[in-house]
């Protein structure tokens, strides 16, 4: 099957780029199917009063982007990727396991190791916590009050959800229609990518550098119309880059300049972050919803995230999910409003994030020894450049240690090689992982 091209959706469209994001935009939100055969080259070229080197150099583009592959005399199919993708980035990141694991840093996660202290206080809490009714508030008030000073933010700006990613997922729900361009860090959090094409969306990748998003990349995409960009304004997920003070003010002058794009800030670390945290809101009202995890801090049985946001965004979100849970678990509410103004609990989460940032300071020091110099500088990952993905990864392998590929976390198929090292649960690096990583250095 060839897929047919109306040539009025291309009124204007004369350059390969222009030609290559329009072919994306159909493919999406029409949701062609994978192996459906893109026109022969010369008869859209024909179709479009262009060159066939400009559909040639378009056709290239939506390789890069993965949606297409060429076959030779066969021509270029769609290879748009299917429903169970969620699924397939998600074990993507974590290489298949075997009984001989010495030791997993593919995970991301936190050490189960320094939430003990944390789990067994929720315990006391959960035994002295009783439930109400099903009249209850978005949000209860001992919880309330600490989040309202935690982002600055009046009593009807903040919502708990279930999870940074319900908190994405419903915040695109309400602030997104298919076909919308979004801008998204490259590389990123993989399952935001699968969310992106849940709800039908165009993603606009913009680089990312030692302090943060590149400026130039950044107003190079806002020219592009999108509707919203998520940022990870401090350990970014897999780089483990917190955006800078001077970065920071940068961003936020390219913001002023575009008055109708939503900016989604997703602080999914939270409090084990050793960054102080940045936000868009006091440059660009309105316009900013951040996001503020618990799960990496508190625990991840918990299951709750902040939003704050204006107002009519915080109602919107309140009353669409009013059709389906209604409200987080108040118990829980309660037992982290307890646990934030407990001193013990709070002396936990210090020594965590410390812990933490000694790990990774550690790593980053020993690789800097043996000429490997990385950007990441906070949270619980490190990211490594490698000259080969898999070679690095067989040769982990083989001394039981499994770390995520960096292919997982990017949309661009030709990405420069890198490992993301959970360093979370790193005590003592051990010789073999310096080896390894030293063997395939760049």
């Amino acid at each position: 099957m060839i897929l047919k091209i109306d040539s009025s959706r291309f009124l204007g469209v004369k350059n390969a780029k222009e030609i290559a994001e329009q072919l994306e935009e159909i493919v999406i939100t029409e949701q062609v199917s994978s192996d459906t055969k893109l026109p022969p080259i010369r008869a859209l070229a024909r179709t479009l009063s262009v060159s066939p080197s400009t559909i040639a150099s378009a056709y290239s583009e939506l390789e890069r982007r993965g949606l297409a592959k060429g076959l030779g005399r066969a021509g270029t199919v769609v290879t748009r990727r299917n429903r169970d993708l969620g699924r397939a980035r998600v074990f993507s990141m974590v290489p298949t396991r075997n009984e001989g694991l010495a030791l997993d840093l593919s995970t991301g996660f936190p050490d189960p190791i320094l939430l003990d202290d944390l789990h067994r206080r929720a315990k006391v809490e959960l035994a002295t916590t009783t439930s109400s009714n099903f009249l209850h508030r978005t949000v209860c008030d001992e919880l309330l009050i600490q989040l309202m000073v935690l982002h600055e933010v009046k009593s009807n700006e903040i919502t708990v959800v279930n999870g940074s990613l319900d908190a994405l997922d419903r915040i695109l729900e309400q602030t997104t229609t298919p076909s919308d361009r979004f801008v998204v860090e490259e590389p990123s959090y993989p399952p935001i990518f699968d969310l992106l094409e849940v709800h039908k969306l165009i993603p606009i990748p913009v680089k990312l550098d030692s302090e943060g998003v590149e400026p130039d990349s950044l107003a190079a995409a806002l020219t592009r119309s999108p509707t919203a960009i998520i940022v990870q304004p401090r350990s970014q997920n897999p780089t483990g880059i917190s955006m800078s003070a001077t970065r920071y003010q940068e961003l936020a002058s390219i913001f002023a300049k575009s008055e109708k794009v939503t900016i989604i800030e997703d602080d999914h670390s939270g409090a084990i972050s050793t960054s102080t945290i940045r936000s868009f809101r006091g440059k660009v009202p309105n316009r900013v919803i951040n996001i503020h995890g618990f799960s990496k801090s508190h625990g991840p049985d918990l299951r709750i995230s902040s939003i704050a946001s204006d107002f009519e965004t915080i109602s919107a979100l309140n009353s669409r999910r009013r059709l389906g849970p209604s409200w987080t678990s108040e118990i829980i509410q309660r037992i982290l409003a307890n646990l934030l103004s407990d001193s013990i609990a709070n002396e936990s989460v210090n020594n965590a994030r410390k812990t933490y940032a000694k790990r990774l300071s550690d790593l980053a020091e020993a690789l800097r020894q043996d000429g490997i110099e990385i950007s990441s500088n906070d949270g619980l990952n490190a990211w490594i450049p490698v000259t080969s993905e898999v070679g690095a990864i067989t040769d982990l392998a083989r001394q039981g240690i499994v770390v995520a590929p960096g292919s997982a976390f990017h949309l661009d198929p030709n990405h420069l090689p890198h490992l993301r090292v959970t360093t979370a649960a790193l005590t003592d690096p051990p010789l073999s992982l310096h080896m390894a990583l030293n063997a395939w250095k760049v």
